[in-house]
């Protein structure tokens, strides 16, 4: 790899949260020297000026899915790297509710020999939920679990979704969590809405981490109660910063992305979030310690983490803190644009589509008549994921209900049966949108406003795996032909499609902020507060399916 020395660097000390001038000499991939003042190296090296830029630790993601940008392990790396991360967690649910332990397996090998470190937490709620709240597709059992511990990497228990079945004793899942003790992994936890007892209860079990919306309460207490508290954007608030600045000790205080879209990605990645928080009044060098330092700790990642001697030269120069976008990246002290990034390890992962004649009265309200109808409304907001519950009357038209409302049907994959409820506030006001990448467990979802175009988008979408989006002048899609979860092509193509999408959504009348990122979770089963499946509107916190009729 030969010897490289930079000069004249402000290089950013996470460890002491400073600046300071100086030098450092990389040598087989390695920080050897990282000295202040004037360069003392007299030994033949190349040498590179940073002319007073600054050199800053390359960034972790400690908790993320790849499948959520919809590309492979490989195409992530070629643009996350770009953006100054070098390491990431991953936790592929996406992939293991549909494949279950193949589809893991399938994201740890996409993963390996990639220039950006992946470290990967097994899933441990697959399905979602322990309880009958849709038709799963996959699972994961403990053996599977035991298996996987043992391949490349495999660090951590991915984020234990079914707090309901911790805290109602759920003998699988605790069993899961017995063996990731065992094997000394992590346990990443997802705790929208624990407190109190049921919080202490959670964590009592093993879980060390909440990624979750969060506010300063929470952080508080999760704190207080031995967690790290994970930050992403949508928890990105003053109010959370100012708590989380009010703190005498932050190392338990992690930035990290979660989910990032593809359309997001080409713009940044890790770097986004870090320069959000401190747009929202963080310290600069603070925010950074939280997306490097801080993280390595977390995973346990000694060689990374910051610059300093025997630790992995990853990191990039940028000449602005505020705004982190990264001009050089260097991985393993190798430029960017020399790095070799693998193929994509591609198996054959079809959509496993059921084969069906569709009608277009599979479209209409379950189990409703035409008429004035008292029926449970999903309401959705313009702004994140939340949804609440009303009872209305409406008036039913040939299967749906008029006015600001949307029929959204849910089919299970592998049989194309399911059922059709009603949302309001979206704003469609014509034409279908259809998804074979519906978290956690990838059934399929229609939303429209006619049946005639819920079911064309359908129909198309089981040709192809992956979003469809329709009406009486367009016929949209992004295929995404691994499971219609993700694909081998490259991020802007399915940028360029999605953002289509987008604009025709919005074109359309949908008023939600992000609505792609809505529709996706439109039926997952844990998301607060009311979601549909295959089988009826879940209340995800009572862990219970509601029919149409109250």
């Amino acid at each position: 790899m030969g010897r490289k020395l930079f000069k004249n660097a402000k290089i950013v000390d996470v460890l002491r949260q400073r600046i300071f001038d100086g030098w450092f000499l990389i040598e087989d991939g390695r920080f050897k020297f990282v000295e202040e003042g004037e360069v003392t190296e007299n030994e033949p090296v190349d040498v590179i000026d940073l002319t007073k830029k600054y050199a800053v630790p390359g960034l972790i993601d400690a908790h993320m899915h790849v499948e959520s940008s919809l590309i492979t392990c490989n195409g992530f790396a070629k643009i996350a790297l770009k953006h100054g991360t070098v390491a990431v967690l991953q936790d592929p649910h996406e992939m293991a509710n549909v494949f279950g332990a193949d589809g893991v397996k399938f994201m740890i090998e996409n993963a390996k020999e990639q220039p950006l470190e992946f470290y990967t937490a097994i899933p441990s709620c697959v399905p979602t939920t322990r309880k009958n709240l849709e038709t799963p597709n996959a699972s994961i059992e403990p053996d599977d679990i035991e298996r996987l511990t043992k391949m490349k990497n495999v660090i951590a228990l991915g984020e234990v979704m079914d707090y309901v079945g911790i805290i109602n004793n759920d003998e699988k899942l605790l069993k899961i969590i017995q063996i990731a003790k065992r094997h000394n992994l992590l346990i990443e936890g997802h705790c929208p809405t624990l407190k109190g007892k049921e919080l202490s209860k959670y964590i009592t079990i093993g879980v060390g981490s909440d990624h979750t919306l969060t506010y300063p309460e929470k952080i508080f207490e999760q704190l207080s109660k031995g967690m790290y508290v994970m930050i992403q954007e949508k928890s990105i608030t003053q109010e959370n910063v100012q708590a989380i600045w009010s703190l005498k000790d932050r190392s338990r205080i992690l930035l990290v992305t979660d989910d990032t879209t593809p359309t997001k990605l080409l713009k940044g990645h890790l770097n986004k979030i870090v320069s959000l928080a401190i747009k929202q009044g963080w310290d600069i060098l603070d925010a950074i310690a939280s997306a490097t330092i801080r993280a390595s700790s977390y995973l346990g990642l000694k060689h990374l983490g910051a610059i300093a001697p025997g630790k992995c030269a990853s990191f990039f120069v940028t000449q602005d803190l505020e705004e982190l976008v990264p001009e050089i990246v260097f991985c393993k002290g190798i430029e960017y644009e020399k790095l070799s990034f693998e193929k994509p390890y591609v198996e054959s992962f079809g959509a496993i589509f059921a084969k069906k004649d569709l009608l277009e009265r599979d479209f209409y309200l379950s189990g409703i008549t035409n008429g004035n109808k008292r029926l449970n409304v999903v309401i959705c907001n313009d702004q994140n994921s939340f949804t609440r519950l009303s009872q209305e009357s409406v008036t039913v038209k040939d299967g749906f209900a008029v006015g600001d409302y949307v029929n959204v049907a849910v089919f299970h994959r592998k049989s194309l049966k399911g059922h059709v409820g009603v949302l309001k506030g979206f704003g469609m006001k014509k034409g279908a949108f259809a998804s074979s990448f519906a978290h956690d467990s990838h059934n399929i979802l229609v939303v429209g406003k006619s049946s005639e175009y819920m079911k064309k988008a359908l129909q198309e979408l089981l040709k192809i795996g992956g979003m469809v989006y329709c009406d009486d002048s367009n016929v949209e899609t992004v295929p995404l032909e691994i499971g219609g979860i993700i694909t081998s092509q490259e991020v802007e193509i399915v940028a360029q499609k999605l953002e289509r999408i987008e604009i025709l959504l919005k074109e359309n009348g949908v008023k939600h902020k992000n609505p792609l990122t809505f529709l996706s979770v439109l039926s997952l089963t844990v998301s607060p507060l009311y979601k549909f499946s295959d089988l009826g509107i879940v209340d995800t916190e009572k862990a219970e399916v509601l029919s149409n009729i109250p």
